[in-house]
């Protein structure tokens, strides 16, 4: 196992590469583009006002999510670099190419130390923030690899990422930080890695690939809830804000702090802050 810098990742002709989808992410950006100027073109044309408040409000989510589209064009933007001897792991999300190169942001992994490898489906259940009171669902797919070895540099360099900052960036919007929550790599346990694949090509192929180095243990179903969080001691809600920063969902465990504990906006994030960085909060 090496902790690497991205530069210092040899690229070989004949790897197998697993990244985000370009062209799929471009078609549905254009696409809600062409649905955008229809509604401004038929509210101009036709008098109809809601066209200017939908038009409106879908052209905002469009330059919000742009940044993932034109990440996803980025050479960083890959998940997993697969050769003869091993496999190149990128646990900085694609999102946060801008932060220093120096990083160590890449494990290698040789295949004589993944001991075995599964496929994890997950069901989750969270508070839905934008809608009080109700919940929504994610459908999650994760490839777990169990590791021999020593992991603690492995384990070190996760909680790192997850204490790395970003410099303020002025945006049309407002000031606001470069950094995106996005962790696609976790350790559920000393010996266990956990990567979020949503990547192509997909989880199964991956694990063809491994199976003629490794044992492919049966696929297992998980289902985590977030939405029951009052019937929890504190210390259990706690650690379910927590897990949830550690998903990357902030915002959610936010909302859901405000409303198990009834404090500001201000507390609610700084409580979150001090979960996410291993600290009590009073």
């Amino acid at each position: 196992m090496r902790l690497l810098r991205l530069r210092d990742v040899k690229i070989g002709l004949n790897d197998r590469v697993f990244r985000h989808a370009r062209l799929r992410a471009l078609i549905v950006w254009l696409a809600g583009f062409a649905a955008t100027t229809a509604l401004f073109f038929h509210a101009y044309t036709g008098k109809w006002t809601p066209g200017y408040i939908f038009g409106s409000f879908l052209l905002l989510f469009l330059l919000l999510t742009l940044r993932m589209v034109t990440a996803r064009s980025h050479p960083s933007n890959w998940l997993v670099r697969m050769n003869e001897t091993g496999i190149y792991l990128q646990y900085r999300s694609y999102l946060n190419y801008e932060l220093p190169a120096d990083d160590p942001s890449v494990v290698f992994l040789s295949l004589g130390e993944i001991a075995s490898a599964r496929l994890v489906k997950e069901r989750v259940e969270t508070p839905d923030p934008a809608k009080p009171g109700a919940t929504q669902t994610q459908y999650l797919r994760f490839v777990e690899l169990e590791l021999s070895g020593d992991t603690a540099p492995l384990a070190d360099a996760l909680q790192a990422e997850r204490g790395e900052q970003a410099p303020l960036e002025k945006r049309w919007y407002g000031t606001s930080s470069t950094l995106y929550r996005d962790y696609p790599v976790t350790m559920t346990a000393p010996t266990f890695l956990r990567i979020r694949w949503d990547v192509v090509p997909g989880a199964q192929k991956f694990l063809d690939a491994l199976r003629s180095y490794t044992a492919i243990a049966d696929p297992v179903s998980l289902t985590q809830d977030f939405t029951r969080l009052k019937s929890l001691s504190r210390e259990e809600q706690q650690q379910q804000l927590r897990e949830l920063t550690v998903r990357g969902q902030t915002i959610t465990a936010v909302y859901a702090a405000r409303k198990l504990y009834g404090c500001s906006l201000g507390e609610a994030k700084e409580m979150v802050d001090s979960l996410r960085e291993n600290k009590v909060p009073q």
